[in-house]
C-alpha cells in the first residue's frame, strides 16, 4: 500500500494508474530511437506526484540522470505530448515527403540539411512565426502554384 508506482508516459494522466497508494509521473520528453545516443543533460523531465515528498523524490532521481527538471501537471503534460507530436512527428514527416521528392526528380537530399538544421537554430532565438521564411510569407502565389505540381501525394 505504501509503493510508489510511477508511469511514464506523455499522454496518460497520473489518474489512469490504478493503485490506491502514492502515484507519480516521470516523463521525459525526447523522442528515442534504437542505436542513436542520447545527451540526457539536454532532455526536460517532466514531473508529477500526489504530495511534495515523492514529488522531491522524483526530481532527486531526474537530477542524477538530467539538468532540465520540471514540474508538471496531467494537463500540461498532455498539451506538451501534443506539441511533441507536431513537432517532431510532423515535422519528420515533412522531411519524408522532401525527401520523396527530391528521390523522384534524382536530386540528393542532403542538400537540404544545411537549411533543415539553420531552421531549427533560427526557432531557438526566434518564434517560429517569426521565423517563417519562403513564397508563402511573401505571399509569392506564383512559386506557390509552382510547387503545388510537386506535392500532389
Amino acid at each position: 500500500k505504501n509503493a510508489f508506482v510511477v508511469h511514464t508516459s506523455g499522454a496518460t494522466n497520473i489518474d489512469k494508474l490504478k493503485h490506491n497508494g502514492r502515484r507519480g509521473v516521470f516523463y521525459m520528453l525526447q523522442s528515442f530511437t534504437k542505436g542513436k545516443a542520447i545527451n540526457f543533460e539536454e532532455v526536460p523531465f517532466c514531473l508529477e506526484a500526489e504530495n511534495e515528498t515523492d514529488l522531491k523524490l522524483l526530481e532527486r532521481l531526474a537530477n542524477q540522470i538530467g539538468k532540465k527538471i520540471y514540474r508538471i501537471n496531467s494537463l500540461q503534460r498532455e498539451v506538451l505530448h501534443v506539441s511533441a507530436v507536431f513537432v517532431n512527428n510532423f515535422t519528420n514527416h515533412l522531411f519524408k515527403i522532401g525527401n520523396d521528392i527530391c528521390g523522384k526528380n534524382n536530386v540528393p537530399f542532403e542538400i537540404l540539411n544545411p537549411i533543415i538544421k539553420e531552421t531549427i537554430l533560427k526557432i531557438e532565438k526566434m518564434s517560429p512565426k517569426d521565423a517563417q521564411t519562403g513564397p508563402a510569407r511573401r505571399k509569392d502565389e506564383k512559386t506557390v502554384k509552382k510547387h503545388k505540381k510537386f506535392i500532389k501525394y
